[in-house]
């Protein structure tokens, strides 16, 4: 079925006349619900108001029957010639009781307290006086005249075989009567006050602020036709009543009880604005009603269109909106990027930053409180981002923006402010993480797509998270040739492998004593036909991070065993080659039992493979590292620490670790020469070296000076330019046909290239 379409104008009056019906009808209810609950009230306020006088004469006559149950155990004692005694006990009565001070006043004079306190001789003589005319005293409310503190006075006369010898008194806290005075039955709104029927105040829920209760009714207007003086006359002739005034547009209930004390009064209030708001109450679940059948009426004609908006709104909600933050998401980024970037005259910046480890916050606080992070980043955020600027949250604690961008200076200056105000309002509470950021920046200099330039600020972002302080950083082109250079490695190494590009070279080890070879090192050189040899900085690091070393390794430790096997048909000397492994072989269980099929393949002796792990990967796996070497070690192959010193941990792991050798960093020689405190450092690592009776092998070698210098500090072995370079496998095959070097350098130690 289709709705008949309804003109905005026969709209507006079908609600109009609606609304002046069921505006009149909530007057009319309102009337008639005030009247009734006026008169209901009137009852409630006289019922609790009674209750209140009540249980106020009852709990002073409790209080008086305590003071004279107490009375009875002094009269007892009197004459009281232990004070002592007397002070004890009532010290341990105002603890049992609601009393702040007891105190007995003889009638020749004598004070007796709970505590010591000074009363003037006035205050005293008021008491006893008061006391025993009338048998028992209550005073209006008081300063205690030792410490200022309002309180009340109450006594009972003391007795000896029917004469009077004194007066108990009592000090009493206001506090214990004002409870009843709240009219808590009232919902709070009201409250009780004790008066004389002279109208001064002696007792309130809160301390009265005035002399005289008259006096604050000057001026009103009384219900009916009663006056001031009519109601200065009923109180006097002790009246029980109720009457209504207004004052100041503010009208009010009055009850007036008598009570059995002193000729006092309690006077309950309630203003009549609690008994409106129990009206309106009421007449709101009516007009609800009245609203609800309006809405329901109404929804049947504008269901199709109201469904159809909110559709619309959770269709946008949900494509465009982060349901996290509030704030835009990465779809309403791309969706108005182009736009935002045109206002901005293409003067701007695209910025990517996240927060710096913050799966510390979620593993330590939950969850909960690293959303209260990124929402509060997000409120940061929307307080610094101009309305031609735009910022949207991409993934998890990933924030884009696009900012208007002037110079690299102003620019760091204002994500400088940025990342202030992100560390002092977005620091989760009662920790001591203080979140850190870091941006990646993309200049928009060059007309390309909006994901080229999402990419090249990635780039920078992944720079400035390397970085210790400056956490900003800007997209370099060299950033990009760097990746695609890495990608295209990564894209040829699988057939680089296989069609044989990779050779292994080895670079003599010699003996410093005699300069004969001793040994080599195997290391991997690449031959790509377009650009040469290939050091390994530029493609190990690569190899690390993808896992492809694992194979890169077992391929160079077959062509040693390979080479070794030749050697050996050939009738060469076998010398014992190093091989270099890196830490993704600890954790890998398949490791020695690889090297055991590869170097048995070729029927090579294990302890011509020596094992070469650096001192950074043995000590970020120590206890695997151990596990390891121990099982080389029973295959009978030899393991060597690589790069001695180049970390903070070489003595940790040499306590921990037997190697069958040491090679010292080359970082050891450079600039040595000049530094004295560096020979003493050499001297010093190799002398402990040696102690432990390892192999020491010198790294980098390139001059005679550190020959000589090595050589009379000990070391076995070099290995370096001064004595040879890395040689392909056909030259080093060469040296060993000879017997001996070819040629020596002038000081008698022998060279080998």
């Amino acid at each position: 079925m289709v709705l008949p379409r309804i003109s905005f104008r026969s709209f507006i009056f079908f609600f109009m006349a609606a609304a002046a019906i069921i505006a009149a009808g909530v007057a009319f209810y309102w009337q008639q619900v005030s009247g009734i609950l006026e008169q209901d009230v009137k009852t409630h306020v006289a019922a609790a108001s009674e209750e209140a006088a009540a249980d106020f004469n009852r709990l002073i006559q409790t209080d008086r029957q305590v003071l004279e149950s107490i009375s009875i155990t002094v009269e007892d004692t009197y004459p009281w010639a232990d004070p002592a005694k007397l002070t004890e006990f009532l010290r341990r009565q105002t603890r049992h009781n609601y009393f702040k001070l007891l105190g007995v006043v003889t009638e020749d004079g004598k004070v007796f307290l709970s505590e010591p306190r000074r009363f003037s001789p006035t205050f005293i003589a008021d008491v006893t006086a008061r006391t025993l005319e009338a048998g028992h005293y209550l005073s209006v409310l008081q300063a205690d005249p030792s410490d200022g503190e309002d309180v009340l006075v109450q006594s009972v006369s003391l007795r000896r075989h029917g004469r009077p010898v004194g007066a108990l008194f009592a000090l009493q806290p206001p506090e214990r009567y004002r409870p009843l005075l709240a009219l808590s039955a009232m919902g709070n709104k009201g409250y009780s006050l004790v008066v004389e029927r002279s109208g001064v105040p002696v007792l309130g829920y809160h301390k009265p602020d005035f002399g005289n209760m008259f006096d604050l009714l000057e001026g009103v207007s009384f219900d009916g036709k009663m006056t001031l003086p009519d109601l200065r006359s009923a109180v006097l002739n002790g009246a029980h009543f109720m009457v209504g005034y207004r004052d100041g547009g503010e009208r009010r209930f009055l009850h007036f009880i008598p009570l059995e004390i002193n000729d006092w009064y309690m006077i309950s209030a309630l203003p009549t604005l609690y008994v409106e708001h129990q009206a309106q109450h009421l007449t709101w679940l009516s007009l609800i009603l009245f609203v609800s059948i309006f809405i329901i009426f109404c929804a049947l004609i504008f269901y199709i269109l109201h469904m159809r908006a909110y559709s619309n709104r959770q269709l946008f909600d949900t494509a465009f909106v982060d349901q996290l933050t509030g704030a835009d998401n990465f779809n309403r980024m791309c969706e108005q990027f182009e736009e935002k970037l045109a206002g901005l005259n293409r003067r701007a910046a695209l910025i990517i930053f996240d927060i710096n480890k913050f799966k510390v916050i979620n593993d330590l606080h939950g969850y909960e409180r690293g959303n209260q992070v990124l929402q509060r980043v997000a409120r940061v955020l929307r307080e610094n981002i101009a309305p031609e600027e735009c910022f949207c949250r991409s993934t998890a604690d990933n924030f884009v923006l696009l900012l208007k961008y002037t110079d690299r200076k102003s620019f760091r200056a204002r994500l400088s402010a940025l990342t202030t105000q992100l560390r002092r309002d977005c620091t989760v509470e009662d920790s001591c993480l203080m979140i850190d950021v870091a941006f990646g920046v993309y200049e928009v200099a060059e007309d390309i797509p909006f994901y080229i330039m999402l990419d090249r600020a990635h780039l920078a972002l992944e720079n400035a998270k390397k970085m210790s302080f400056d956490k900003c950083q800007f997209y370099d082109e060299s950033d990009r040739k760097r990746i695609v250079n890495e990608k295209r490695i990564e894209n040829t190494m699988e057939q680089a492998l296989d069609h044989g590009d990779f050779a292994v070279y080895l670079q003599p080890k010699c003996d410093f004593a005699t300069g004969e070879m001793r040994g080599a090192e195997a290391l991997v050189r690449w031959n790509r036909l377009e650009e040469g040899l290939v050091k390994p900085d530029d493609f190990i690091p690569i190899f690390e991070k993808n896992g492809f070393i694992l194979r890169l390794d077992m391929f160079i430790l077959e062509e040693v065993a390979r080479l070794l096997a030749a050697w050996n048909i050939k009738g060469l000397e076998q010398v014992p080659v190093a091989v270099n492994f890196s830490r993704l072989h600890l954790n890998d269980s398949r490791y020695i039992p690889q090297m055991l099929r590869l170097v048995d393949k070729y029927g090579v002796a294990h302890n011509l493979i020596e094992v070469e792990l650096t001192e950074s990967v043995i000590f970020n796996n120590l206890e695997r590292a151990q596990n390891v070497m121990r099982g080389l070690h029973r295959q009978g192959f030899s393991v060597a620490m690589d790069d001695f010193g180049s970390g903070y941990s070489s003595l940790n792991v040499l306590k921990s670790l037997q190697f069958d050798s040491i090679k010292l960093d080359k970082e050891f020689l450079s600039g040595f020469e000049d530094n004295p405190h560096a020979h003493k450092v050499i001297e010093g690592a190799v002398a402990m070296i040696k102690s432990l009776d390892v192999q020491v092998v010198a790294e980098g070698v390139e001059t005679r000076e550190q020959a000589d210098f090595l050589r009379h500090t000990g070391c076995d072995l070099a290995q370096g330019y001064y004595f040879s370079r890395p040689l392909p496998a056909a030259e080093f095959e060469r040296l060993l046909k000879k017997n001996t070097p070819q040629t020596q350098p002038p000081d008698g130690t022998k060279r080998v290239d």
